[in-house]
């Protein structure tokens, strides 16, 4: 991602008020896995769809083309939704707030709805972090294919889920949390 891009991404989540490790999932993982499309588009199981994985609603007034700055805002509002989705049925502490991130990418990606009946849920639900992030490479699948890109991505989200950063994740994580912070002290004195 280029760095313009990465900082309309900053702005729009910090304006959104979540936090870095929710703007850092979003701009390493789920953008990345959903893509940016200015134009409406249909994803792979044929929903209407624009942005950063952005659903059509019947409220939405479609346009032909966004610019980077509305769909980073757009993105975020998606992201704030399915992370407060995610709370209201996760019943137990998250085992760190990369998993909470990590369980709103998969949120984003597949519904609330099929988190509900998920046995990933169940297993949160129980306490059981690790066995829950183990179900994630069960999500691989869309209209009964098995689809390489969700196969990537729930490789990625794995790390997130288990709290287990490499060593170069880390540090783009510090890198990317000063950028934020750097954004929050600017919004705070204007």
């Amino acid at each position: 991602m280029n760095a313009a891009l990465r900082k309309k991404l900053i702005v729009a989540f910090v304006a959104a008020g979540l936090p870095v490790t929710a703007a850092f999932v979003g701009y390493d993982l789920t953008m990345p896995s959903e893509g940016l499309v200015l134009s409406p588009y249909s994803d792979p199981v044929g929903l209407k769809t624009a942005c950063v994985g952005h659903l059509y609603t019947k409220k939405d007034v479609v346009k032909s083309k966004y610019t980077e700055e509305e769909c980073m805002t757009i993105f975020a509002r998606d992201y704030k939704k399915h992370r407060a989705e995610l709370d209201s049925v996760v019943k137990v502490p998250y085992a760190s707030e990369w998993e909470r991130e990590a369980l709103t990418d998969f949120t984003f990606n597949n519904g609330i709805g099929n988190v509900k009946s998920s046995t990933l849920l169940s297993l949160v639900n129980q306490g059981k972090h690790k066995q829950a992030c183990e179900q994630l490479v069960r999500w691989v699948y869309a209209k009964g294919k098995k689809l390489k890109g969700l196969v990537t991505r729930r490789d990625n989200t794995m790390p997130y889920c288990l709290g287990e950063l490499s060593y170069d994740k880390q540090k783009d994580f510090e890198a990317f949390k000063k950028d934020y912070e750097d954004e929050v002290r600017k919004t705070k004195a204007n």
